[in-house]
């Protein structure tokens, strides 16, 4: 069976929320003390912020590993948005990359999705655009991306053998997956380095790994979504799968993920698949 998580035992991880900063930032209540403490419960302390520990930098994209107490949070901080977003009127665009991947983050853990537990967010104040300040931060997930999870095959953990894990990762990803866009969410940016596999973070889970996805500013949820949107994600998952991943896995990850479909069927989905990784293959993104 496919790895899925009940939503119910998520209700108990919300915390009532607390606005800070004249409105600029909202925050877990239970948090606000750790905020205010590492100057992160103002917009300009953490647009300021600067760690000597940093997790990713993607140009004015920048994301930091913060010492809490007795865990570690990210702060990813926006400073610069798509020029597209200045002249929003609506939709989308108009919320910061910060509150989006909040507003993420929170209606997909109610779905029963595993994703980076939030902390707080915040942004600066602009009239009918996009605003050009924004950051969030989220509790770390310990553990390595898909990719390098697989990089050198796929493992033994704690007595399941290589052909084991294997058949248990494809199965239990390709359900997530497929759970995902049956909910109606579309990632965009689907690489197996935005799933984080946390290794058996529960002890009764005696399974491989736990995925989380990761990196949630541009997910979007429709209610009627088209089938490119799909495409787009197994492309993008397809692309970034490493060399341990052969074709046959990949077939079987396509029939785990399309089990009613006939082989006419999925050899079509196949087909698309391929087409949207070339293309995605010429514009890989500059930063991981």
């Amino acid at each position: 069976m496919s790895l899925t998580r009940d939503p119910k035992k998520y209700q108990k991880d919300f915390s009532a929320t607390v606005s800070l900063d004249d409105g600029r930032v909202l925050a877990c209540e239970k948090d606000v003390a750790q905020l205010t403490k590492l100057g992160l419960d103002t917009l300009e302390g953490a647009m300021a912020f600067v760690g000597k520990d940093v997790a990713r930098s993607a140009g004015m994209h920048v994301t930091y590993r913060v010492e809490a107490e007795n865990e570690v949070w990210l702060l990813k901080t926006h400073k610069k948005i798509p020029l597209r977003s200045h002249f929003a009127l609506g939709g989308q665009w108009v919320v910061s990359p910060g509150h989006r991947e909040w507003d993420s983050a929170n209606m997909m853990r109610r779905n029963g999705f595993d994703v980076p537990q939030p902390v707080a967010f915040g942004e600066s104040t602009n009239f009918l655009s996009c605003p050009r300040l924004s950051f969030v931060i989220t509790r770390e997930i310990k553990g390595p991306t898909l990719d390098v999870f697989l990089a050198d095959g796929y493992p033994e953990v704690d007595g399941l053998s290589a052909k084991h894990v294997r058949f248990q990762v494809i199965e239990d990803i390709a359900g997530m997956i497929k759970r995902f866009h049956v909910s109606g969410y579309y990632h965009k940016d689907l690489y197996c380095y935005h799933l984080i596999v946390a290794v058996h973070e529960h002890e009764q889970d005696k399974r491989w790994g736990q995925p989380y996805f990761i990196d949630l500013e541009r997910v979007v949820r429709g209610r009627n979504p088209h089938h490119s949107w799909f495409v787009q994600d197994l492309a993008a998952l397809n692309l970034s799968a490493p060399a341990s991943v052969s074709l046959v896995d990949r077939w079987r990850f396509l029939k785990n993920y399309l089990p009613s479909y006939s082989i006419t069927g999925r050899k079509q989905w196949a087909r698309a698949i391929i087409a949207k990784t070339s293309k995605i293959a010429k514009h890989t993104p500059k930063y991981k």
